[in-house]
């Protein structure tokens, strides 16, 4: 509930004044109407105030064409709405050659999981297609040793229109990524107690490392938990200096199990670095552009599992529906039945990644959108039931 501003109500006072038929939903008029009186009650008045309704509004409706919006949903709105009244009021400092915007990290969370919740991203899996080979294409690293130039072309394709893709022969040896799988359930199976003493943001390790328990709300913040425990390690050499040494390893598992999950980062480590010089033709550049800028990289690696669920209830998923912030994400999947869902710009519908033999699965992320000056973006994805 927001009560920060002066006037400013919340998600059922709003409601309850422009829900003319009292069925809990706004239907698209309505919803216009509460989103300007919000705006108003924020101080944004006139072109302005029609400016950023259709603003939000555009963020908010989503191409599935939803047509109405209950309390969640508003709710969410208006914490955006006030994101973007303080973006759009924040004093820029002249030095009288440059000007510099201070970032405002809370409203752009905000903002992000307001626009996320209204995707209306299906969770029931049954109901989610299969993706074709278009709106999921398949990448041979092979074919980079003798025909980089297509491979270039290929990434450009997909990082401009599809942000998914698959890639066979990575080089990672199955041995090494099942025995990755093998260290995630041996964690797993650890009792509970034992698993919270490595739990995530304690202060006792670096930020956004160990254990995150089922139902937590982090990675991606939503306001329903996501239906996963995961277990996150990160490197950052350099001044930040985040050493593998410094991460919370279990000492219940003995340092063999820290040797699997070592290795498994390494090879993906080795593979990232490997597709670089694609990247960077498709970027248009020179094939040695980005490597300047990987020479010690940032990564994480997250080990997720998902409980069996006979159901998720209505806007629950495994992992909720999300953009990666990364260059890049490297995923290894073990699974009965496709679950990672994504957004087909192809054919305009949510799919599943099917699950190929041998093949990983490769996601443009925000940072590389960044780099691209917005030619690439970051496709939505989530993890159904």
């Amino acid at each position: 509930r927001l009560k920060e501003n002066m006037g400013f109500k919340t998600a059922e006072e709003y409601l309850a004044t422009h829900d003319g038929d009292g069925d809990g939903l706004l239907k698209p008029e309505e919803l216009d109407a509460c989103v300007k009186d919000a705006l108003q009650d924020l101080g944004v008045t006139g072109d302005d105030c029609k400016v950023v309704a259709e603003e939000l509004l555009k963020e908010s409706l989503p191409v599935s064409g939803r047509s109405s919006a209950g309390r969640e949903t508003l709710n969410c709105m208006l914490e955006a709405a006030q994101a973007k009244c303080k973006l759009r009021g924040v004093k820029r400092s002249h030095d009288g050659q440059s000007s510099k915007e201070q970032f405002d990290a809370v409203g752009k969370e905000l903002s992000l999981q307001a626009e996320a919740i209204s995707w209306a991203a299906p969770s029931a899996g049954a109901d989610i297609p299969i993706a074709s080979e278009e709106d999921v294409p398949t990448i041979d690293l092979l074919d980079m040793e003798n025909n980089l130039d297509s491979v270039a072309k290929l990434i450009r394709h997909v990082c401009k229109d599809i942000g998914f893709h698959l890639v066979v022969n990575h080089g990672i040896s199955e041995e090494v990524l099942q025995q990755g799988a093998e260290a995630l359930e041996a964690f797993a199976a650890l009792h509970a107690s034992v698993k919270d003493k490595y739990a995530m943001d304690t202060g006792q390790h670096p930020a956004g490392t160990g254990y995150l328990p089922v139902h937590n709300h982090k990675l991606p913040k939503r306001p329903k938990g996501n239906v996963v425990e995961a277990f996150i390690v990160k490197r950052e050499l350099g001044p930040r200096n985040i050493s593998l040494d410094k991460m919370p390893w279990p000492s219940e598992l003995g340092s063999a199990w820290r040797t699997r999950v070592e290795a498994l980062a390494s090879e993906m480590e080795k593979m990232a670095l490997r597709m670089l010089p694609a990247y960077s033709l498709a970027l248009g550049e020179d094939a040695t552009y980005l490597d300047p800028a990987f020479q010690s990289p940032l990564w994480r690696l997250r080990m997720s599992k998902y409980p069996p669920m006979k159901s998720y209830e209505e806007g629950q998923y495994g992992i909720a529906p999300h953009v990666d912030t990364s260059f890049f994400t490297i995923l290894h999947r073990i699974e009965k039945e496709p679950s990672l869902v994504v957004w087909s710009a192809k054919s305009h519908r949510w799919v599943r990644v099917p699950s190929k033999p041998g093949a990983l699965v490769v996601n443009s992320g925000e940072l590389l959108r960044q780099v691209s000056n917005d030619t690439f973006f970051g496709n939505q994805a989530l993890r159904s039931q």
